[in-house]
């Protein structure tokens, strides 16, 4: 579990992620000088996207899983279905 979050945490830094990171350091300091709650939301905002990679940054509303072992194993070939009907 630490090293999924270690992972999501120090990689995939795309330029979205970085401007992100900006907008949330620059109205963090902006909140530190003016003393305005709003700044502080938007700063906390924008500072947990980008560091926690989440959001609609450039489009990708979630980082994407990684892709396991067990997952690439499944056996398709196997699976049944059954025709519901409906009542009249």
């Amino acid at each position: 579990m630490i090293t999924a979050i270690r992972r999501q945490l120090l990689t995939n830094w795309h330029p979205m992620r970085w401007v992100a990171l900006a907008i949330g350091l620059f109205l963090g300091y902006n909140w530190l000088a003016e003393s305005s709650p709003v700044l502080g939301f938007m700063s906390l905002f924008f500072l947990i996207q980008a560091i926690t990679n989440t959001g609609c940054l450039a489009g990708q509303c979630a980082p994407a899983t990684p892709v396991t072992p067990a997952t690439r194993e499944l056996n398709t070939d196997d699976i049944q279905f059954e025709e519901i009907k409906n009542r009249p």
